[in-house]
């Protein structure tokens, strides 16, 4: 008899990500990486798949690899990266260059500064980005004996100094005074020498023959998300701006020929999460033409799951395509775009796919298949084919319950897409406890793909609802704009969501239900909670109670709350508070569980802490977890021990307050 899924069956999890196909499209090679209980940490490992033998293997290497790229069709490039945290000045980083074929890695070079993954450039130099201290003492007119006492003095120094927004970056810590910067390495002459300097911070790059195109922009005070386009040559060594910052919002980039293709909208219909179309500008210069129309979908994936750990490309141009991830209606999807027609056709269906790759007419993606954690699969005429099995002995043991699809006309312009998952031993005509659950966002989306979490609840006998309501993506600019009306038609769609299954699934006991989400399910959980008494349990995860606090404290506040309410808590004080769930805390009642990162940067602990305070002042049954060490990634890619007691605090939480039995 097969078993139900548990807190700790993620454990068990193989998670495929960064893959990146040989030159010649002969091997793929990827991260795989599982939790590792004894050391509360991920293993990563580098694996290669042979697409002319169909072997699948590991590779071996000085050190795990969470970051690499080919040099050649049979070498690859991968980075180490030695230090003390939090000493800049003490950090190394070396790359390494790993034969396929098999061999042991031999250094290439070392930098002296955290630097991130490297490409090479068809003259044999390398390129990469480096975070630069701004605050760091400048070094260049000391000699040995000050040099070495102005780094021991900055190392420990009694206090920081915050001159800039964001001064702080969920996952990365106090970031004031830093920025990313691009360098190009010579290994025969061992010279490294910076292509940009502070204050401009680097926001990305790609690598193309021996030209680089990356973006970013310039700022002292405060950064803006409008970054410009550059274009650098190596073979005259000079850079040209092809778009100025601050004109628009770059959502992709790519060099196809001697052209920028590139996603831009100027975020002046719908902020800063508008959708954008496709554009080219030569790199000669010239004003953005446009090539695609393609607002009414997201480009890129929006598809939550809690079961996706690491990264990897979304677009990559091959001959004259551009495959690119998108985002319509459940599903993440791969476009295939010919840049010489400006016509674009879908490649896969249903499912959600994470990242791709494409070389020499091959095309390798991750996805989310068949309610399954995420393997990578090819196209061959057409049809998809997985290639990797690296997580079927788990579903061999587990047995999963599959998302029942359900739509509900809310009053809105379209109905909201959801579903229901019945609890893993279902026997019809027995009641059952339900759970709604809330995503994240809110222009995310939730599909019909694996997700851990909701397959632990069903597995403990709960029924599961979950769908999009506006502010989702997915369904275009329209739908997914709910800016100044946090609250109402979010609320009302997944009220009128939750009536619909209740109906369509009478064996869902309405006096036993919970609600819970994270971030933005995190706010509309305390929302909820303090507009209707309907629900018997509630956890909120790295929620917002207070617009006005988290405008002021959390690394996209500053920009965020005034996009989303419609004013900044200078300009129009009482908009944010009447979008606020603090506001109505005085009228919960549901036994309510907070669970929130002591370092989630992205909604502070002070959001939590708000609403907690509210309820225990009001004598409302309430528990308040507060994570050392973990951000607003602790559902994902928290560390192992506090993933599983996050999982556990959910659930005993929900069976206090809803496994009581039938009347």
């Amino acid at each position: 008899m097969m078993e139900p899924m548990i807190c700790e069956t993620f454990l068990q999890f193989r998670y495929l990500s960064d893959l990146g196909l040989s030159p010649d499209g002969r091997y793929t090679a990827y991260i795989r990486q599982q939790a590792n209980l004894a050391s509360n940490g991920y293993d990563a490992r580098l694996w290669v798949y042979d697409h002319s033998t169909g072997a699948d293997r590991p590779l071996s290497s000085l050190s795990p690899v969470r970051a690499f790229s080919w040099m050649d069709n049979r070498t690859i490039l991968f980075s180490g990266m030695r230090g003390t945290a939090g000493s800049a000045s003490q950090d190394t980083t070396t790359y390494y260059a790993l034969p396929v074929d098999g061999g042991e890695a031999q250094t290439l070079f070392t930098v002296p500064m955290r630097a991130g993954r490297a490409r090479r450039l068809t003259d044999g130099r390398f390129v990469f980005t480096a975070t630069v201290d701004m605050n760091r003492p400048n070094l260049d007119s000391l000699s040995p004996p000050e040099e070495a006492s102005a780094l021991e003095e900055y190392k420990n120094r009694t206090y920081d100094v915050l001159e800039d927004i964001p001064f702080w970056s969920n996952g990365l810590g106090l970031t004031s005074g830093q920025r990313s910067q691009l360098y190009i390495h010579d290994p025969a002459s061992g010279v490294t020498t910076p292509l940009t300097a502070p204050p401009f911070k680097v926001t990305g790059f790609t690598v193309e023959g021996g030209r680089i195109l990356y973006t970013g922009h310039r700022f002292t005070d405060v950064q803006t998300l409008r970054h410009g386009v550059f274009i650098w040559d190596a073979a005259s060594g000079e850079t040209r701006c092809l778009l100025e910052q601050d004109r628009y919002l770059v959502k992709l980039f790519a060099l196809w020929r001697d052209q920028a293709v590139l996603c831009l909208t100027d975020g002046l219909g719908y902020g800063n999460g508008e959708n954008g179309d496709f554009y080219t500008i030569p790199l000669s210069g010239g004003e953005p033409e446009l090539l695609l129309r393609h607002s009414h979908h997201c480009v890129g994936n929006t598809v939550a799951t809690d079961s996706r750990l690491g990264a990897g490309e979304t677009w990559r141009v091959c001959g004259d395509t551009l495959y690119f991830l998108s985002t319509v209606d459940r599903d993440s999807r791969i476009e295939a775009l010919d840049l010489t027609s400006g016509e674009a056709r879908p490649l896969t269906g249903p499912g959600s796919v994470e990242y791709l790759d494409a070389a020499a007419d091959r095309l390798v993606y991750l996805a989310f298949r068949e309610n399954r954690i995420g393997e990578i699969y090819t196209l061959e005429h057409g049809r998809e084919i997985r290639l990797t099995h690296a997580n079927d002995g788990i579903y061999d043991r587990c047995a999963v319950s599959t998302p029942q699809p359900l739509e509900v006309d809310t009053g809105g312009p379209l109905p909201v897409q959801g579903w229901v998952l019945p609890p893993v031993a279902y026997v019809p005509g027995k009641k059952y406890p339900a759970i709604l659950t809330i995503h994240g966002g809110p222009r995310l989306s939730y599909g019909s793909v694996f997700f851990h979490e909701m397959q632990v609840l069903a597995g403990a006998g709960y029924f599961v609802l979950f769908c999009n309501p506006r502010g989702s993506e997915g369904r275009g600019n329209d739908f997914a704009d709910i800016r100044g009306r946090f609250g109402t038609i979010d609320y009302q769609d997944i009220m009128a969501f939750l009536d619909g299954a209740l109906a369509r699934w009478p064996d869902i006991d309405p006096t036993r239900l919970g609600v819970g989400g994270g971030s933005y399910g995190g706010f509309m959980t305390n929302w909820i909670i303090g507009h209707t008494d309907r629900f018997q349990a509630a956890c909120s995860q790295r929620s917002i109670a207070n617009w006005t606090g988290m405008e002021g404290t959390a690394d996209i506040g500053y920009y965020f709350a005034k996009g989303q309410t419609g004013a900044s808590h200078r300009e129009d004080r009482d908009l944010q508070w009447q979008q606020s769930p603090l506001r109505y805390a005085d009228h919960v009642t549901t036994p309510t569980l907070f669970l929130h990162g002591e370092e989630d940067y992205r909604c502070w602990k002070l959001e939590a802490i708000q609403m907690f305070t509210a309820l225990q002042l009001r004598g409302v049954p309430s528990r308040l977890c507060l994570f050392p060490g973990e951000n607003h990634e602790l559902s994902r890619s928290g560390r192992p021990r506090q993933r599983l007691r996050r999982l556990e605090e959910m659930l005993r939480w929900y069976q206090r307050y809803l496994n009581k039995q039938e009347a």
